[in-house]
C-alpha cells in the first residue's frame, strides 16, 4: 500500500465523523491531516431563513463550522497531534472531491451510517458518492 502523506477527514461533528477523525489520528501517525467541514446551505431550512434572514443564517453556519473545526483540533491535541482545518461551502461530496484534487490529498477518511439501499436512494449518501468518484483511496468508518 502506498504511503499516505496527506489525509483528508470529512467532518460534520457527528459521532461517526468523530470516529473517522480518531481512526485517522491513530492509523496514520505520520500523515498531515486536513479536517474539512462543508457548509451545505441547501440543507438549511427555508423556514429558518425566513425567520432570521439569509445573511444571519450564513453567519451562523460559518460560526458553527468554526466551532466544529475547533472541536476537531481539540481531539487531535489530546493525541499530541495537529491538524489543518478548512471550510468549504457547497454540496458535501462535490466539495470533498474538489478539495482532494486541488490539495494533493492521498487518502480520504469519511464516516458512514451504512444505510440501506432504499435509504441511500431516497436520502443520498455523501460517503457513497465520494467512494464512487474519488481519485484516491477512501476509508469508510462505521
Amino acid at each position: 500500500m502506498p504511503r499516505t502523506e496527506r489525509l483528508l477527514v470529512a467532518f460534520d461533528g457527528t459521532p461517526l465523523a468523530e470516529k473517522a477523525l480518531e481512526h485517522a489520528l491513530t492509523t496514520y501517525p505520520d500523515a498531515e491531516i486536513t479536517v474539512l467541514h462543508v457548509i451545505d446551505y441547501v440543507d438549511d431550512s427555508y423556514v429558518a431563513e425566513a425567520l432570521v434572514g439569509s445573511e444571519e443564517l450564513r453567519e451562523r453556519a460559518h460560526d458553527r463550522s468554526a466551532e466544529l473545526l475547533a472541536d476537531a483540533k481539540a481531539v487531535a491535541g489530546k493525541r499530541d497531534r495537529e491538524v489543518v482545518t478548512a471550510t468549504r461551502v457547497g454540496r458535501p461530496a462535490r466539495e470533498i472531491l474538489d478539495y482532494t484534487e486541488t490539495h494533493d490529498i492521498d487518502t480520504i477518511v469519511i464516516g458512514s451510517h451504512g444505510r440501506s439501499l432504499v435509504a441511500r436512494v431516497l436520502l443520498g449518501s455523501v460517503a457513497e458518492t465520494v467512494v464512487r468518484r474519488a481519485p484516491v483511496p477512501v476509508v469508510v468508518v462505521r
